[in-house]
């Protein structure tokens, strides 16, 4: 199926993916915090003067290694929830404008039909 076959048959579940997507970009988030503040506490530790070698340069890079995906991660939910909440809601606008157009052309009202 190509994007241009896809159909909405629901958007409340449309909007129901998108909710999920950011609570989803929420709990990464959070989950996300842990490891880097551990490590950056072992960094640290590990800096010079405490211990020989380039432990603590290298911790400090996973640190930011593990941030910069986190956010990314987290940047792509929100986005997907927010692209999937705006199409449902302008699925449901659409489809609102298209019945009372309908209903405005069936009661035989004095405006113009949508169909011509």
């Amino acid at each position: 199926m190509s994007a241009d076959d896809v159909r909405i048959g629901d958007p409340a579940q449309l909007r129901k993916a998108g909710t999920g997507a950011t609570e989803v970009a929420g709990e990464t988030n959070t989950a996300g915090k842990h490891p880097v503040d551990e490590t950056k506490d072992a960094s640290n530790v590990f800096r010079p003067g405490n211990w020989d070698g380039g432990l603590s340069g290298a911790l400090t890079d996973l640190a930011e290694v593990w941030s910069s995906q986190t956010a990314a991660l987290v940047g792509k939910c929100r986005s997907l929830g927010a692209q999937c909440t705006g199409t449902a809601d302008n699925y449901t606008s659409v489809e609102t404008q298209n019945k009372a157009a309908i209903a405005n052309a069936a009661k035989g009202s004095d405006s113009a039909s949508p169909f011509g």
